[in-house]
């Protein structure tokens, strides 16, 4: 019995030495990013059956388990997906509204405005050189403008679409990290150890793909974690299968997620990478194709830029053909009057008449050649007062009906600016959720220093007690064996 206490007492002293071990690990890494708090699983040692009764054995550790809530983190993980997506979006946005510039006065508006205020100037005085001047001026702004929008909102998509690029490689640079955890943590544990460290590594991972795709995670009975994303398995087991930059089958300039070695669109539903994906657009934006871009409404989608060019590509036509129209009409102001030209012409003659590729025409350089008559009869404004009407004329399709160019292109600041507030406003719910999950999560899985600092001092005086025990077991022992029998020598 004496030599049965001591195994008690020494397992007493063991399994606590183990507890105190975890504790100072969790107070060690209390402010280690990921990490989940860890706890010794401590149980009843074996029974020793003695006759008609049992005497306990001691304790043991059973495992040091990691506390996590699978539920919760399959939880801050879908919000997390879905406040990557509204953070690009929201970004894309931003950029956008800084591009266009319209809040500040200094956008296409603005010298929309003032371009067909100088025809109204010119309808006024149809034969002054002076305000013929005026209107070419304010169409080489006009021209300037157009052209200066396009080259940046061109710039936005290329950007994007190397953002598209970089996130690929992310996702390849993390799916990799992770299927050489899932070899660790097998190693490990298969020989019954825990690999809890690693597992933490290994969520943190999981943590940070999430933002970026819609991945789906599965861990198997071997420890491993299976990683997919649109139904094609990127990690199992040790294995990876990269993502690659693919040419897009709609336009071979973008960029698109495809499987490496197989030429098939990874679909993504959501996350930064579905982000990109919508703001970059699917499509350049050109309306070359279109037979009637005026004529046509552009159908809402999620693409942000490639929509917005295509708008405005719609509303630069539109005023460009309308404008050509009537200058054609006209007579010119020399002596004798000839027939009108072209206004606006293209630089490439070879693509439409859109952003990018407008310029004056060249024969404008002769302010006589700017047409203001119908007739090329003195005072005459027939023409200038025809293109100033432009203005409020309903001349384009919009999905409500014809409307004018100034309110055409009101509904594109309006789409933007509604888009870019719906985009801020459920980015920012979203990160309410997102951090509400978290708070959840580290309730759980958090080191509370105050738990941990009555856990060391439980273990610590249980560990005490057990020394207490063995030296006490150690003097009924020696009583035993080196006085038992001297009595009456």
């Amino acid at each position: 019995m004496g030599f049965a206490g001591l195994e008690i007492a020494r397992s007493g002293m063991y399994v606590n030495e183990r507890a105190l071990s975890v504790t100072g690990h969790n107070v060690a890494n209390v402010n280690t990013k990921g990490y989940a708090r860890q706890q010794a699983m401590i149980t009843t040692g074996p029974y020793l059956n003695l006759m008609r009764y049992q005497i306990g054995l001691g304790a043991s550790i059973q495992e040091t388990r990691q506390i996590r809530h699978l539920f919760l983190d399959n939880i801050y993980r879908n919000e997390n997906t879905e406040l990557g997506y509204w953070e690009t979006r929201s970004k894309t946005f931003q950029e956008i509204q800084t591009i266009l510039g319209d809040p500040m006065g200094d956008g296409l508006q603005n010298v929309l405005n003032q371009f067909w205020n100088a025809w109204q100037e010119l309808s006024k005085e149809p034969d002054s050189l002076t305000v013929r001047a005026l209107v070419r001026q304010r169409a080489e702004a006009l021209v300037h403008q157009i052209n200066h929008l396009g080259a940046q909102l061109d710039k936005l998509q290329e950007d994007l679409n190397q953002q598209i690029v970089l996130t690929i490689k992310q996702i390849n640079d993390i799916t990799k990290q992770i299927a050489e955890l899932n070899i660790k943590i097998m190693q490990e544990e298969v020989c019954g150890d825990n690999a809890n460290d690693y597992r933490d590594q290994r969520n943190l991972l999981l943590d940070e793909l999430s933002k970026l795709a819609d991945f789906e995670f599965t861990e198997m009975q071997n420890g491993d974690v299976q990683v997919t994303l649109g139904g094609y398995i990127l990690v199992t087991k040790g294995e990876q299968i990269n993502l690659v930059a693919g040419k897009s089958d709609i336009n071979k300039m973008f960029f698109v997620p495809k499987i490496e070695g197989e030429n098939i669109e990874v679909p993504v539903k959501s996350g930064v990478l579905r982000g990109l994906l919508e703001s970059r657009g699917d499509v350049s934006g050109s309306i070359e194709g279109i037979t009637d871009p005026a004529a046509n409404p552009v159908p809402a989608s999620a693409n942000i830029v490639s929509d917005l060019k295509m708008r405005l590509n719609v509303l630069v036509n539109s005023l460009v053909t309308q404008v050509n129209n009537l200058h054609r009409s006209g007579k010119t102001l020399g002596n004798p009057p000839s027939d009108g030209e072209d206004f606006f012409v293209a630089i490439n003659p070879a693509y439409p008449l859109e952003m990018g590729n407008i310029k004056l025409n060249d024969n404008l350089a002769d302010l006589d050649n700017i047409v203001a008559s119908k007739s090329g009869a003195s005072g005459d404004n027939t023409i200038a007062l025809a293109i100033a009407n432009l203005r409020d004329n309903r001349v384009i399709a919009d999905v409500s009906g014809m409307v004018s160019l100034d309110d055409y292109y009101q509904t594109i600041i309006l789409i933007v600016g509604t888009g870019g507030s719906e985009a801020k406003k459920t980015a920012e719910n979203q990160r309410t959720l997102v951090n509400s999950a978290e708070a959840q999560r580290q309730s759980i899985m958090g080191v509370s220093m105050d738990e941990e600092m009555s856990n060391m001092m439980r273990y610590k005086f249980a560990y005490s007690a057990s020394s207490r025990a063995i030296n006490v077991i150690d003097d009924m022992l020696e009583t035993i064996i080196t006085r038992m029998g001297l009595v009456g020598r």
